[in-house]
């Protein structure tokens, strides 16, 4: 498999079980790289919307990872369910 793939698997894996292993946990999917920030999925515990979000993610560009962080804090700021802790996992 090519670099994108195993990082493709690696974060399908990584939202599987963050969705499986609480009820109440949500992940969402942002690229910071290519056009700019795009936030591809917002926080949800749907498995479907995240795999497709998922395959959306093409690589080029340069990174902005300060963008991407800061993108990622609004969107864990918006979410429904704000009982549990916030993480960004890059």
């Amino acid at each position: 498999p090519t670099r994108m793939e195993a990082q493709h698997d690696a974060a399908n894996l990584v939202c599987g079980s963050k969705t499986q292993q609480n009820p109440e946990s949500t992940v969402g999917i942002l690229t910071m790289a290519g056009s700019g920030v795009q936030v591809l999925c917002s926080p949800t515990d749907d498995m479907g919307k995240l795999l497709g979000a998922s395959s959306d993610v093409r690589i080029g560009g340069k990174a902005n990872f300060a963008g991407g962080l800061q993108i990622a804090q609004l969107a864990l700021k918006h979410r429904k369910n704000k009982n549990g802790g916030q993480r960004i996992v890059v």
